[in-house]
């Protein structure tokens, strides 16, 4: 490959593989561009541009068998008897024609991918799925090594998380549900953000209290459901955007409705997420703690002032600290904090002050991310100048394994996402007993999570089929807000989704 390479393009018989074949392509070639052909007549020897990929692999393709060529070098891949008719034998054969590509890949342009043939958000399922059909921790690391070309570092780490979250799982019971409450507004939006979160100019903006108002309508709905169907609520998160934008008084709000509908002391774990320090003060952290919140996020993100300067986070490194300690002295026990592992302009000793700094507060949660650079964030325009090579990503991930281990702090959840610095993970860690248990169930999908507010997206979980339907909510503030005035919490919706007739033809798919 050269730099004068502008396209990569691929040639496939349909839309099946379309996806995985695209992302694992984008795990090897650099480029913004991947080009993709649909053509019904596609077979081994259709010709492509080069670089180039041919796959003649489709599910109205009766062999038992397909092709895959790489520029000149071709490849035949045997697929399961039955593979289009029966869904295990389908994804057996997705796997098999990915392995084949990536090794294909690898001799066009030898590379060691982490993660090998896994691109999807959430590896440790696999691990748990193997777990069940192998029962044996060592034959599931040999089967991610082998079948899946995971490096054995990261076999282990997910099946070490997967064998930590079993028993919480395990304990899910029938008819237990999870709420997440989204508040989408921030005091200002970070360079790196991806999400629908909007800043606002400051607490008296009139679009907070617009929000929270329809916030509220939808959630008492919401709740009405719940206790009509004799649901139980297990856990409450309250994320955003930055939910502590909202002043004491909203906040009291938010929680007296909760409070009304649900005695909030039975619920097994209830988390608001502060996150921007620059919001946190004492009369709001004395609400929550009257309303039974036992878990919350004080996100510095770096502890460098430059880089927060840099990336629009508009508090300081003081601030930080002194919002750390007065939740502390106000009785915080489990406070989570996030961190951002190549962030622009930051290198592996301005990680190591930051880890350095936080080793006093002996947190008993944090959260670290790799830096995923997403098109909707400012900073994707200008990161040619902040991206960092595998290698550095990966010494400063190490860096956090090592902090994590020092602190005796363990993984125990993970998920990763497109465009992640190295190719890498976001990773949980906590001390024992303090694992945040909406963290697992929602990246899991163990249980039903019903998502209220903007952009918040309900996942509707059918243990009959261990299956999951999304049911986003939309992503407009504005047009949120409105539609909540015309029609309040989608009860139809949720009436239809877990009716039994909608559960039995769902059944028989």
């Amino acid at each position: 490959m050269t730099d004068k390479i502008t396209k990569f393009h691929i040639r496939l018989r349909d839309e099946w593989l379309a996806y995985e074949i695209r992302e694992m392509v984008r795990l090897f070639v650099d480029l913004k561009q991947v080009e993709v052909m649909i053509d019904a007549e596609t077979h081994k020897n259709s010709p492509v541009e080069k670089p180039g990929l041919v796959c003649d692999s489709g599910l109205a393709n009766l062999s038992h068998s397909c092709w895959l060529r790489l520029n000149e070098e071709a490849l035949e891949v045997a697929l399961p008897p039955n593979w289009q008719q029966q869904a295990t034998a389908r994804r057996e054969a997705k796997r098999k024609i990915k392995i084949a590509l990536y090794h294909l890949l690898q001799n066009w342009k030898p590379t060691t991918l982490p993660w090998g043939i896994l691109t999807g958000v959430r590896p440790v399922k696999l691990a748990h799925q193997l777990t069940d059909q192998l029962h044996d921790r060592e034959s599931v690391i040999n089967t991610l090594q082998q079948q899946y070309a995971l490096r054995e570092d990261k076999a282990r780490l997910i099946t070490g998380i997967a064998s930590l979250q079993e028993p919480i799982l395990k304990a899910v019971t029938e008819n237990s549900v999870s709420l997440y409450i989204g508040i989408p507004l921030c005091p200002s939006r970070c360079s790196y953000c991806s999400f629908i979160s909007q800043a606002v100019s400051d607490k008296n903006d009139p679009l907070i209290a617009s929000y929270l108002e329809a916030l509220l309508m939808e959630l008492k709905g919401a709740l009405a459901w719940l206790n009509k169907r004799q649901w139980h609520l297990d856990t409450l998160y309250i994320g955003g955007g930055t939910p502590s934008i909202l002043t004491a008084s909203q906040i009291r709000e938010l929680m007296e409705t909760l409070s009304k509908a649900w005695p909030l002391a039975s619920l097994r774990e209830i988390t608001f997420e502060a996150g921007r320090p620059d919001t946190i003060t004492e009369e709001k952290l004395k609400v929550l703690k009257e309303y039974a919140v036992n878990r919350i996020s004080i996100n510095p993100q770096t502890l460098q002032p430059e880089t927060l300067k840099r990336i629009n986070r508009c508090h300081t490194v003081d601030e930080f600290f002194d919002a750390w300690q007065l939740a502390r002295d106000m009785g915080f026990q489990t406070i989570n904090l996030d961190l951002i592992v190549g962030l622009p302009g930051e290198k592996e000793d301005q990680l190591l002050k930051t880890l350095n700094a936080i080793k006093p507060l002996k947190p008993a949660n944090v959260t670290v991310h790799a830096l995923a650079l997403k098109r909707s964030s400012t900073l994707t325009t200008d990161a040619a100048k902040h991206q960092l090579s595998d290698a550095e990503a990966e010494r400063m991930m190490n860096c956090i394994y090592d902090f994590s281990h020092e602190q005796a702090l363990v993984p125990y959840y993970l998920y990763r996402q497109k465009e992640m610095a190295g190719h890498l993970e976001n990773v949980g860690f906590s001390t024992e007993g303090q694992v945040g248990l909406y963290n697992i169930l929602m990246m899991e999908e163990k249980q039903t999570i019903m998502g209220i507010g903007a952009g918040a997206v309900s996942k509707l979980y059918y243990p009959e089929t261990d299956r999951i339907k999304r049911k986003p909510n939309v992503k407009n503030i504005h047009v949120y807000i409105e539609r909540m005035h015309q029609q309040g919490f989608d009860e139809t919706g949720w009436n239809k989704a877990f009716s039994s007739t909608y559960k039995q033809q769902k059944n028989e798919e």
